[in-house]
């Protein structure tokens, strides 16, 4: 079951990326994480009623989830906005393997054929991200270094939510959202009261509106799905960990099956040797 749930997971966060990728391209990005994150942050509090989550050191983790999480967004998109994205997004997508390595080194099991599966999975995200092979694509190094920031702290992002979520997804949630919150608004709210900033001009429409709700809420909803198959994984845990990111290869998808995008060989490599990782990983 918890490999079926991270699966889920990835599929949903790959949707949500997707919609809010559309969203970015109205709205500064910056406006699409900070108000996405606000309106999921203000549901959990009115839900912590309902729920009764616990409260505890435990919710530190989802502080450090929330914390490395809205620092690697930030790097990622300096690193986007400054190099070339067929390389950048590739390079960032290799966070996949930090909480797999994690896991490993924490008493999870893998035999021969999930071990492969791993490895494809994995080299299936980056190439499925489409990376740029050809020669000529010089970046910088603090390019570069923005990336490897943003690659790590996704990783550490996985490995402190599924901390947190041991005790409490919900709770977990809770933090990780308040923190989220917490480090982007001084970026978000620069410059409201003279009339400047991420979040002034916002076109609100139906369309716009709608794609908001679906990447917040999709997010907040994957990361659930995905606190619950960490917290059950047991010495499944590295395998929960590879299926959960694959979420690059459905926005991918989604990108050539409703935008039309033409995708490069070796994206189409990639996508198999993803999809071979996920059926040796569950055989």
């Amino acid at each position: 079951m918890p490999p079926i749930l991270a699966l889920i997971a990835s599929a949903v966060w790959g949707s949500s990326d997707f919609a809010g990728s559309m969203l970015s391209r109205r709205w500064p990005s910056t406006a699409v994480v900070f108000l996405g994150s606000s309106l999921v942050f203000v549901l959990l509090v009115l839900g912590v009623p309902l729920v009764h989550p616990p409260f505890g050191a435990y919710q530190l983790y989802g502080f450090g989830a929330g914390l490395a999480g809205a620092s690697a967004l930030a790097c990622f998109y300096e690193a986007m906005a400054a190099g070339p994205m067929s390389l950048v997004a590739p390079l960032s997508a290799t966070s996949a393997a930090v909480p797999v390595i994690w896991a490993i080194a924490r008493g999870g099991r893998v035999d021969a054929l999930q071990a492969a599966g791993i490895v494809l999975a994995f080299v299936g995200v980056v190439l499925a991200s489409g990376p740029e092979l050809r020669e000529g694509s010089l970046v910088s190094r603090s390019t570069l270094l923005c990336t490897l920031v943003s690659a790590i702290g996704f990783g550490l992002y996985y490995i402190f939510f599924a901390l947190g979520s041991a005790t409490s997804v919900y709770g977990t949630l809770l933090s990780q959202r308040a923190a989220g919150v917490l480090v982007l608004a001084p970026v978000a709210l620069r410059g409201l009261r003279t009339g400047k900033g991420p979040l002034r001009g916002l076109a609100f429409s139906a369309a716009t509106v709608g794609m908001l709700l679906y990447c917040s809420i999709g997010d907040v909803s994957a990361n659930g799905l995905y606190g619950l198959a960490t917290r059950h994984a047991g010495s499944e845990l590295p395998v929960v960990m590879a299926l959960s990111g694959l979420y690059p290869v459905v926005s991918t998808l989604l990108a050539r099956g409703l935008l039309k995008e033409r995708l490069r060989p070796v994206q189409n490599i990639g996508i198999l040797a993803a999809f071979t990782g996920v059926l040796l990983l569950n055989a």
